[in-house]
């Protein structure tokens, strides 16, 4: 999404938050019966209409910007690398398959430190269990009732 749609979008999501506030407004209006509600109903209809006039201004003014836009700012060069290019054996595209490859040897390697640990802190846990002996019976075990 380009920064013109998403200012866009974002000037309609505002129109529509006012329209609501101002729905909201009246409806509190009509219950309490104060001056302050009507008032913010009013003033979120004028940032509405505000709103949906900067709204069509902007489009107007940035139509001719988009294409602009588009014919200077991407040069042929930014199209895409050198792999998707086709010059799949230049020395570039070998440093990103070795990063590639770098970079999963790291993760492999981190995730099997963490699966390691957690294996440890089990065997660790077995073993004090194992050696403190059966349980004595406390208000926690399941072989005492208390009432």
């Amino acid at each position: 999404m380009s920064l013109r749609a998403f200012h866009l979008l974002f000037i309609a999501l505002s129109v529509a938050l006012a329209a609501f506030f101002a729905a909201w407004a009246t409806s509190q209006y009509r219950a309490v019966h104060q001056l302050v509600y009507a008032v913010a109903g009013v003033a979120a209809v004028a940032a509405g209409g505000g709103l949906v006039a900067y709204g069509a201004a902007f489009q107007r003014k940035t139509r001719h910007l988009v294409v602009l836009l588009l014919v200077l700012a991407a040069p042929r060069a930014a199209y895409a690398c050198p792999v998707c290019f086709g010059q799949s054996d230049s020395p570039m595209a070998s440093a990103a398959r070795l990063g590639v490859l770098v970079m999963l040897v790291i993760t492999v390697a981190v995730l099997a430190a963490f699966a390691t640990f957690f294996i440890y802190l089990m065997r660790q846990a077995r073993r004090a269990g194992e050696a403190s002996g059966p349980a004595e019976a406390g208000p926690y075990n399941e072989g005492t009732v208390r009432c």
